[in-house]
């Protein structure tokens, strides 16, 4: 069988836990190489030692070397990769995940990239693995394989297309082991998804790219009873405290988080996060949801001007529905934690300063900022081009992976000129912790404009430390500060 190592840097990676688990599921030799290089949410920049990455895969003797890719880790993947090929030449690379699923085109132009995997692979990759197994060498094969496309003999084979999509019940569950010897969470969080996909097709967000992709297919889930096989292993194998639900949209279905939550409550009984839009939280669902646990509920708002969702961001938002999912979750003393997004194109000062006012309001425990990042083929980046934000050279930059500018998505994004909204993003971090008549005096008068205050740690960890010593819930929070920690201790 073929030996298979998997690279993946900062992060844990559900969806490499699920190809490792794919692959050694039907017999091949799997390895895990981990290395750091750029943690956002500690702002701990590395400059790895590229050759002792690629040193360390080829001490795993691979057949061929799988990198999984976000736009933001390509560029770093791809200086292993040259070292790799630089010191053994016969040694196959396949490259996929998100980035090369937007631009496989363009990835596989890359001399140092054999393959590249389009999309979800948990079946085409084993698929092709076993094609490649020819008696006792390893090559690859004459015929295409679907979801997969190759360099071979100087001709590329195979169609750009995703192959097919597995049964999410079927799939083995995630291989774990690997990733928590090199990642230790000493808060013992155990990341999960039960579905893939998302109901919405938001403009900045891949899932629009991946729709088109796929035929309009938006969102599959797992069974309840999977979902709790899972975890109720989980809790034999590991020591985990809390569960992070990590679903692109949680709550979608009534019915089944209904079923879940009773399930749960009696199978699992661990506290637990999740992900979800605010339309989607109903009487039911908040107190379902807090009768199984939910101590920390991430909602997805990004704007409060309903005509910037709908005309830029492609979602069709309603206020009334944000202020009344706040209210239900509070009422069943769920924290929150909102999504709050700063740069998107023909955004103002003025919309930034409403969405302090109606958070001052209707006041969530966490304002998450992130600064639009834009990423290769989607829908905002067009918006943008057309707004003057961004060049075509720009857009040749995204879908080489490479940064627009120094910042990352919590510091300043993808935004050329981010200075006239330091203080905005400020003012939001801090405003929870704030009381309200001095937030509207702060707005009304605009006396918060002088505090310009770029420093990450200033403007957005200071008051994510206090949140999580304050509040027992923020057990999210309190997993940042821990990796801090532990990054701080090995530099």
């Amino acid at each position: 069988m073929a030996i298979i190592t998997f690279v993946y840097p900062d992060f844990e990676s559900l969806g490499v836990e699920y190809l490792m688990a794919a692959c050694k599921t039907i017999g091949h030799h799997v390895h895990f190489v981990y290395y750091e290089a750029d943690d956002t949410y500690t702002q701990l920049k590395k400059i790895p030692s590229y050759t002792k990455v690629a040193t360390d895969i080829l001490n795993t003797y691979p057949d061929i070397v799988a990198f999984s890719c976000v736009t933001d880790n390509y560029q770093h993947q791809l200086k292993v990769a040259k070292i790799l090929k630089d010191s053994n030449p016969k040694v196959y690379t396949i490259f996929g995940g998100i980035h090369p699923t937007a631009v496989p085109e363009i990835v596989l132009l890359q001399d140092v990239i054999d393959a590249v995997a389009i999309g979800e692979a948990e079946h085409s990759l084993p698929v092709f693995l076993n094609k490649c197994q020819l008696n006792s060498s390893f090559v690859f094969p004459e015929e295409s394989v679907e979801g997969i496309v190759f360099k071979k003999n100087s001709l590329i084979i195979g169609d750009f297309q995703e192959g097919r999509l597995v049964d999410l019940d079927a799939l083995s569950f995630p291989e774990k082991e690997p990733i928590y010897k090199e990642i230790h969470d000493s808060t013992n969080e155990y990341r999960i998804i039960t579905s893939r996909g998302c109901p919405y097709s938001c403009s900045y967000c891949f899932n629009s790219y991946m729709h088109n992709l796929r035929g309009g297919i938006k969102i599959r889930r797992r069974s309840v009873s999977n979902v709790i096989e899972e975890l109720i292993l989980a809790k034999k194998m590991f020591s985990i405290k809390y569960v992070l639900f990590v679903d692109d949209s949680f709550t979608t279905d009534k019915r089944w988080i209904e079923q879940f939550s009773k399930e749960y409550k009696k199978e699992v009984g661990l506290p637990f996060a999740c992900v979800g839009n605010p339309h989607y939280i109903t009487e039911a669902i908040a107190a379902h949801l807090a009768d199984a646990g939910c101590v920390n509920f991430q909602l997805g708002i990004q704007s409060l001007s309903e005509n910037l969702c709908k005309e830029t961001l492609n979602r069709n938002s309603q206020n009334t529905q944000i202020a009344k999912a706040i209210h239900l979750l509070k009422q069943n003393k769920i924290m929150i934690q909102v999504d709050h997004m700063l740069g998107i194109p023909t955004d103002t000062l003025q919309s930034q300063e409403n969405a302090v006012l109606f958070y001052n309001i209707h006041r969530p425990q966490l304002i998450s900022i992130f600064w639009l990042t834009y990423y290769p083929r989607t829908d905002i980046i067009q918006i943008a081009k057309k707004n003057g934000m961004i060049s075509q050279e720009n857009i040749d930059c995204i879908e080489q992976g490479i940064k627009l500018t120094n910042e990352s998505y919590l510091t300043g994004g993808s935004l050329l000129n981010p200075q006239p909204y330091y203080s905005i993003s400020f003012i939001l971090n801090w405003m929870p912790l704030i009381p309200k008549p001095v937030v509207v005096f702060l707005i009304k008068s605009r006396i918060y404009r002088i505090f310009k205050i770029k420093n990450y740690y200033a403007s957005t960890v200071f008051p994510r430390i206090i949140r999580s010593i304050l509040d027992k819930r923020d057990f999210r929070g309190r997993s940042h500060i821990i990796r801090f920690k532990n990054k701080i201790r090995s530099k």
